[in-house]
């Protein structure tokens, strides 16, 4: 009778644990506004978080994640890619970015001119300009630069209203998924996003602008069709309207996943399948 149970047990063990066999994980962890740690599978990148000005509206870093970041405490230990999408305030800050920069010669920045630019202009810069990957402005398809194992494509889109504005968007490929992180863009060029065909590229993950995307049937039309992610985050939401944003996506019925993060250094981990 033992012997059965045994069996029994064994069985019910299989069929509980069974769906968690051929999946991974991305782990997100929400620094501040735009601002995010994405690791999987042993590797990590920063995207939009050392900076200091939240206009009196967005969540801005504190002195103390801003220096684990630099120093590369945990969680942020190995993580030596840092990507910036455009250099307003709320996004970047030249003297933290150069202290990261500076911390380890193996720290490497993706950015456009304009960043990547004030940076080389700080005098406090170690001036190792192969730690820097300047976007190329003229080829305005997808750059592609892989750095220790993760692959960046960017591509420069439009930033809210304001064409004029220099800011990239990412495609992140880490442990065979993709993440695709918007910046300031709020969705409201369907020509320009058509000609990049993201809706392609099987994204995993979304990290989406809280101004588009998703509040309106148009919007949510529009996500579904030119980017089609398996889930979203929203980003850039101001402290002060988080609940309202969280009741708004309450009544969405029919849409993707979607996730708001309402405190810094909240860890999220994103399960998908196993790549192939």
């Amino acid at each position: 009778m033992s012997k059965i149970y045994f069996f029994l047990i064994l069985l019910l063990t299989n069929l509980v644990f069974q769906p968690c066999y051929g999946q991974k994980k991305i782990d997100v962890t929400y620094i501040a506004n735009a601002g995010f740690l994405i690791e999987s599978g042993g590797k990590k990148v920063i995207i939009d978080a050392l900076f200091k000005n939240g206009w009196n509206t967005y969540l801005v870093p504190t002195d103390s994640v801003v220096s684990k970041i630099v120093k590369q405490q945990t969680p942020f230990n190995n993580a030596n890619l840092l990507l910036i999408t455009h250099n307003h305030g709320d996004h970047f800050n030249d003297s933290m970015v150069v202290a990261y920069l500076n911390q380890s010669s193996d720290n490497i920045l993706i950015a456009p001119p304009l960043v990547t630019n004030a940076i080389l202009n700080n005098l406090n810069f170690n001036k190792n300009e192969n730690q820097i990957v300047e976007l190329d402005l003229i080829n305005r398809e997808k750059n592609d630069t892989t750095i220790n194992g993760i692959r960046v494509r960017s591509f420069f889109i439009q930033h809210d209203t304001r064409p004029q504005i220099e800011q990239v968007g990412y495609l992140i490929s880490i442990n065979g998924f993709i993440v695709f992180h918007s910046g300031d863009y709020n969705g409201a060029e369907i020509v320009e996003f058509g000609k990049l065909q993201l809706q392609k590229e099987q994204i995993d993950l979304a990290l989406l602008n809280f101004y588009g995307f998703w509040s309106t049937k148009e919007e949510r039309q529009f996500t579904k069709e030119f980017i089609a992610p398996k889930q979203i985050t929203l980003i850039h939401i101001p402290p002060a309207e988080i609940e309202i944003v969280k009741d708004s996506v309450k009544q969405i019925n029919d849409f993707i996943d979607i996730t708001i993060f309402e405190n810094s250094m909240i860890k999220k981990s994103f399960i998908y399948e196993s790549p192939k």
